[in-house]
């Protein structure tokens, strides 16, 4: 076996144990820091998740594409009006390559929440989302507490606000 065989072997091995000399290669993980986010907002205005410290954060994936992604943005607009007033940031990540469907989309939902456009898909990669839309539940102090994945209905909607309330009440370190 030649030394470059071998070295792809050894990739290979280590891609599908999901990791390289120890290291998570893609994602986010519970209770491991959140990526920094750092893209615009419909104003042009970039939002960084670090800016955002203090805060308990929802961060979700979606495309106008996205059959679950429709039936979930309305459900996260009407968490964001509970829970705004508490500290809670809603944070949309548009993962459209077509701005205009994003902005149609929006625009036809009423959605208030800031929804940030990730066209390159460069967030996502890091982020990796499993499934369309995502969701990542961020304390106060940047660790990801909640992911989840898809949209089965009320009951996830329902997890994601009983562990920011849950967030709420801890004290901030």
């Amino acid at each position: 076996m030649t030394a470059l065989l071998r070295a792809v072997v050894a990739l290979g091995f280590a891609l599908a144990l999901g990791t390289l000399d120890g290291v998570a290669l893609a994602g986010q993980q519970l209770g491991k820091p959140a990526a920094e986010i750092a893209l615009p907002d419909a104003a042009q205005k970039t939002v960084r998740l670090s800016e955002l410290r203090g805060k308990v954060v929802l961060v979700d994936f979606w495309a106008s594409w996205c059959e679950p992604c429709l039936r979930e943005l309305p459900e996260l607009e009407k968490l964001h009006k509970q829970l705004a007033s508490r500290g809670v940031v809603v944070i949309g990540v548009n993962i459209d390559r077509e701005r205009k469907n994003a902005d149609d989309l929006i625009g036809r939902l009423k959605l208030s929440f800031v929804n940030l456009f990730d066209p390159k898909g460069q967030l996502a990669e890091i982020y990796d989302p499993p499934k369309m839309p995502t969701s990542y539940v961020i304390d106060a102090q940047g660790t990801v507490r909640l992911i989840t994945e898809g949209f089965s209905g009320p009951a996830d909607i329902l997890k994601i606000k009983t562990t920011m309330e849950q967030l709420l009440v801890l004290p901030a370190k």
